[in-house]
């Protein structure tokens, strides 16, 4: 195996990132550098049993419906493997035998594929069978609809799937493991949020790593030379605005947030405070506003812990703030503090 992120080739390389032995995998790449192709190629290479899951069972099914867009079908010559539709929002990953007529036969069962919704309903069930929950696609392209309940529901389904195998008393067994594989659309995401990653992932793009490491958790963010230079010269990059959202997406492996406007750093001298929520201070100056880390220790009746109870109290007390924010009179001092920021006033 090569002790490296990428193979000879430039693809991402599947064998070390799991050699790390990290139980959550977050993968977030420019378009086309092999995460799904890689991951699942990795899952029947070792025989996992493993669960594919899709956002919603609206995707599901049309990956389902269409062998061009079956991920499974792309390994034909090296793995007879593909979706089979049990009912909405679930199928099982098989290997089949064509009939005399062409017909596909499900063989050897290699898992489930189940929409977020799905998983979300799962109750009761055994899910030792699974090592691997690959999570395709966590983060929704700009412009679909985000729902806040997706992080939650993510949280349900692992754990019913994860069962009691760490702590059983007869077979310890490791945690299910998880890989999230996404483009860099959106930072603003309510699976990351739960997962208390975003700061992680933060911290890797200001430091310009590639991969980065804490506790359980394997953060990679790939940028192949290779891989990249070979898109930059396709048709649709040499045409597309260098400076684009989706250039820099595509290419430079950028959130749409990284150039925002809406982020800087402000001196908050001479500013008031106006409420603080977890660790965000809404500082007021004028007729605008700054959200940041910088700590207040003044006295403040407007101090909200960071759950539910505390954010529905902030939206209601400080609704104004929405429409400050489309004046883009609210600015901020990080994507983590923009995403609670949305994530509170729910802004798409």
């Amino acid at each position: 195996m090569d002790n490296t992120l990428y193979t000879a080739d430039g693809w991402l390389n599947f064998d070390y990132i799991a050699s790390r032995g990290k139980w959550l995998n977050v993968i977030i790449g420019a378009r086309q550098v092999g995460k799904t192709y890689g991951c699942l190629k990795y899952m029947l290479d070792n025989n996992l049993y493993h669960i594919l899951l899709r956002r919603t069972t609206a995707e599901l099914e049309l990956i389902a419906a269409d062998n061009d867009l079956n991920p499974y079908l792309k390994f034909d010559g090296i793995y007879q493997t593909s979706l089979f539709r049990k009912r909405e929002g679930m199928c099982r990953i098989c290997d089949y035998e064509t009939d005399e007529n062409g017909k596909m036969k499900p063989t050897l069962q290699r898992g489930l594929a189940l929409s977020l919704p799905e998983i979300a309903h799962i109750r009761g069930f055994s899910g030792d069978k699974f090592t691997e929950l690959v999570f395709d696609e966590t983060v929704p392209e700009k412009g679909v609809i985000v729902r806040s309940s997706d992080g939650e529901s993510f949280l349900n389904g692992y754990t019913t799937i994860n069962g009691n195998r760490e702590f059983d008393k007869i077979n310890p067994r490791p945690p299910l493991r998880a890989w999230l594989l996404s483009n860099s659309n959106r930072i603003d995401s309510p699976v990351f949020e739960e997962l208390n990653i975003i700061d992680m992932i933060l911290y890797a793009r200001r430091k310009g790593l590639e991969e980065l490491y804490d506790g359980g958790v394997a953060v990679i963010q790939p940028k192949s030379e290779v891989i990249i230079n070979q898109r930059k010269e396709t048709a649709l990059m040499k045409q597309i605005n260098k400076k684009s959202a989706f250039y820099g997406m595509a290419i430079e492996n950028e959130f749409s947030y990284d150039k925002s406007p809406y982020i800087t750093t402000l001196s908050i001298k001479g500013m008031q405070p106006l409420f603080k929520i977890g660790m965000f201070t809404c500082w007021q100056n004028g007729d605008g506003f700054y959200i940041c880390r910088a700590p207040f220790t003044g006295k403040t009746q407007s101090v909200f812990e960071d759950d539910n109870n505390g954010r529905e109290q902030v939206r209601t007390m400080y609704a104004i703030l929405k429409a400050y924010y489309y004046a883009g009179l609210v600015k901020f001092s990080d994507l983590y503090a923009i995403t609670i920021f949305k994530r509170i006033f729910n802004i798409a």
